[in-house]
């Protein structure tokens, strides 16, 4: 399920403060990470890390599911598949939902088409100096 529908049905139930207080233990490590400074400015600036580790940092810190919502962090895991088993203590956010990885192939796949053209336009162009 989404983050975003996994927030629906866990917000303002018995499961929310049990949840957030497993992300609190569980990324302890990122959470004090991010409270440094120096060590903040660093991992932000990782292109895909840095917001993971940000949103981690917003949600351990947030009150409610309802606070880390309306922060600048949920956009970007709003549509991550999630996995919580209260029972278990286990969590899974796996980064990329079906609709990214569609996304990611598309940037993909014109990045390639370019490399190609300019291969092509490359040879083409040897060609016609050579000739």
């Amino acid at each position: 399920m989404k983050f975003s529908e996994f927030c629906d049905m866990t917000e303002n139930t018995e499961q929310e403060q049990p949840f957030l207080q497993f992300v609190r233990e569980t990324h302890k490590d990122v959470i004090d990470a991010m409270e440094e400074e120096n060590a903040a400015a660093a991992i932000k600036r990782v292109p895909f890390v840095g917001k993971w580790c940000a949103a981690v940092a917003a949600l351990s810190n947030a009150e409610s599911l309802a606070e880390f919502r309306q922060s600048e962090h949920y956009p970007f895991v709003m549509d991550w598949d999630v996995t919580f088993d209260p029972d278990t203590n286990k969590f899974s956010l796996s980064g990329v939902s079906a609709e990214q990885r569609k996304k990611a192939a598309m940037v993909f796949g014109i990045v390639v088409a370019v490399i190609a053209a300019l291969l092509i336009f490359c040879k083409i162009r040897r060609r016609k100096k050579a000739a």
